[in-house]
């Protein structure tokens, strides 16, 4: 099997390394794609064979358990503000607990994209699913606790310690699509995507589902066992990954480099909107007279729409190498706007009858999941773009690092965002709440633009 293994990894590696010289992730210069028109036809019809067995069970196995990592983290959305305010909890304190996760996340997200080349991908991988099930075990028993600031306590420390597995695991992922699928990064990545969203779809309704069935516990059975069924899955399908001792590429050179800058305030600002919603959703729907159930189906709603959309992106995205990212990302911001003000609704539209708000809240979380799907999907590509284009190479280090940033970028809007919806939620309402996220979206979407175009300008 190892044999096997490493003559797959050997044919790939023969196969793949044309496109790296070549224009996939090169100059975006017009002269450059000429001269190298020739070579990218080459690498179109001959450097993209039919998936080896080390490809099919990589990807087998990202699918498995990034769905499974992801839904383990979404199912406690629909009930968990209902039980911590049960115990007394305030909404800041619901929002500090989920965003927490993604603080420790940020931490450790550029530390484990440091040590992949020492550990490997695959023992980062699977030690993350393994700290997630125990993630799980460890909410069973907060639920337990019957003194509010227990309970506030222990779901604070319980969500940290699953923060570092989480980290592990998703940085892990991206350095493996990087490796295993390096001339169709974005499409992979959009499937990726796709399966985070099918996480969502997963998660939200049955965990809803499970808490109404058998309270608070079920839930976290549930997918604990899952969870270490896929664990069991992984450590048979995921072959080892090569370790380096190279410094060709690091966090600190790749943040050196201008460019880096608004991808990051995309994969931020995404990760941000996605969390603000988490803490109040539940207890907007709450005002609407929705139950657990349906809260549980308006994320689906969302999820649906990322799920079906971030696949389309990533195609997209690879049709033209990396020159569809930027727009695709500024035109996704614009779409997150409208959606908040839909799913407000804003007081501009002067809405008070419930039903109404209840489709419009639809209609926004759904135009929500394309946004999302068409200002993230890009930037993990765009990342490499702009390194191999200021003298990076295409190497562990420099996926690491892309790697590290990407996630510690996302963590860190993951974790604002629910501290700052439920702040905003205290003293605003949902309504002001997104019209305050709409007119932050916009105004991003502007200044990145004038950035891009001044330094268009420039180059020029």
């Amino acid at each position: 099997m190892d044999e096997a293994i490493e003559a797959d990894e050997d044919e790939t590696a023969m196969q793949k390394q044309p496109c790296l010289e070549g224009g996939k992730y090169g100059s975006r210069d017009t002269s450059v794609a000429m001269d190298t028109s020739d070579d990218e036809d080459e690498c179109d019809d001959e450097s993209k064979p039919a998936l080896t067995m080390r490809q099919i069970c990589m990807f087998i196995g990202l699918a498995i358990a990034l769905i499974m990592d992801n839904a383990s983290y979404y199912m406690k959305e629909p009930f968990f503000p209902v039980v911590a305010k049960k115990h007394g909890l305030t909404e800041s304190q619901i929002g500090i607990i989920f965003g927490i996760h993604f603080l420790v996340a940020l931490v450790f997200s550029p530390i484990v994209g440091k040590l992949l080349p020492v550990i490997g991908t695959r023992v980062t991988f699977l030690t993350g699913l393994f700290i997630g099930a125990l993630n799980d075990g460890m909410f069973i028993l907060i639920g337990r606790i019957q003194s509010g600031p227990g309970f506030f306590i222990a779901a604070l420390s319980t969500e940290c310690f699953g923060a570092v597995g989480s980290a592990a695991t998703d940085t892990a992922a991206l350095a493996i699509v990087a490796q295993v699928f390096p001339n169709n990064v974005a499409k992979m990545i959009g499937m990726v995507e796709t399966f985070s969203g099918i996480a969502c779809l997963v998660g939200h309704p049955i965990g809803g589902l499970l808490y109404e069935l058998g309270g608070y516990e079920l839930p976290f059975v549930a997918f604990m066992s899952i969870t270490l069924v896929c664990l069991a899955i992984n450590c048979i399908l995921l072959p080892s990954t090569e370790k380096t001792t190279s410094r060709s590429g690091s966090i600190r050179t790749m943040i050196k480099i201008p460019d880096v800058y608004p991808i990051v305030l995309f994969i931020f600002t995404v990760a941000f909107c996605d969390g603000v919603l988490q803490p109040v959703l539940a207890l907007y729907a709450e005002e609407l007279s929705l139950t657990a159930w349906h809260v549980g189906m308006l994320f689906l709603l969302q999820g649906s729409a990322y799920t079906v959309f971030a696949t389309m992106c990533g195609c997209l995205s690879d049709v033209n190498g990396s020159l569809m990212n930027r727009p695709m990302a500024l035109i996704g911001l614009l779409v997150v706007s409208i959606s908040f003000a839909l799913a407000g609704p804003s007081p501009i539209f002067s809405v008070t009858d419930d039903k109404v708000k209840i489709i419009l809240l639809m209609i926004g979380l759904a135009c929500m999941g394309l946004g999302l799907a068409m200002a993230y999907v890009p930037t993990y590509p765009e990342l490499i773009a702009v390194a191999f284009e200021n003298g990076m190479t295409n190497d562990l280090n420099t996926q690491g690092a892309a790697a590290g940033i990407t996630m510690s970028s996302f963590c860190l809007g993951s974790f604002i965002g629910p501290t700052v919806g439920s702040v905003l939620y205290r003293f605003l309402g949902f309504s002001y709440l997104t019209t305050v996220i709409s007119g932050f979206c916009l105004l991003l979407a502007l200044l990145i633009s004038i950035y891009y175009f001044i330094r268009r300008e420039f180059a020029t």
